[in-house]
């Protein structure tokens, strides 16, 4: 897949660089400084850095009006995420460009292929969610929180909640929720 051969994205992720290998845009906060991307975890630093400046994990252009979350249900009810703020558009991508997000019985990678010094929140669920909850919201705070093994790895604390959309699969396939 190319860049040409994508659908509709924001113009922020359409001028992010492209995963040769995968044929999509690479999220801000999933490229290492060499320029490749690591899909399977998020750089904390570049995470907390875009947030602090208002700015989308994705696209990393500045964020105005509502901020999407996005996150299984846990998230959502506990009002805590470790994935970064982002547009509301850039997170729609990511639900039909993401295969773990997009496709039910996608998996995560392998241990073996997480990279080494990765490190998730203390208590940190690894099951896939049966739901994806994007929540939109005027703000959010940033902290940051233990993390299994040692160490801190942030968290983004939206401010109260505009909206909520769920995304369940049906048939493998994830849609929007009509209760949304």
């Amino acid at each position: 897949m190319s860049k040409t051969t994508l659908p509709d994205l924001p113009p922020g992720l359409a001028a992010r660089p492209v995963d040769p290998r995968r044929g999509l845009p690479i999220p801000a906060v999933n490229e290492r400084p060499d320029g490749t991307a690591d899909f399977v975890s998020i750089n904390g630093q570049t995470a907390m850095y875009l947030a602090i400046k208002g700015c989308c994990a994705l696209c990393t252009r500045r964020m105005s009006g509502h901020v999407a979350f996005l996150g299984g249900p846990g998230s959502a009810e506990a009002g805590g995420y470790t994935d970064p703020p982002m547009h509301e558009a850039c997170a729609e991508a990511a639900l039909t460009l993401c295969p773990h997000i997009a496709r039910q019985h996608a998996r995560r990678a392998s241990e073996r292929r997480v990279p080494e010094g990765t490190t998730v929140p203390a208590g940190f669920a690894e099951a896939k969610p049966d739901e994806w909850v994007m929540v939109l919201t005027a703000g959010y705070r940033t902290g940051l929180v233990p993390a299994e093994g040692g160490g801190v790895v942030p968290i983004f604390l939206p401010a109260e909640y505009v909206r909520k959309r769920r995304f369940g699969y049906e048939g493998g396939v994830l849609v929007e929720r009509v209760d949304s």
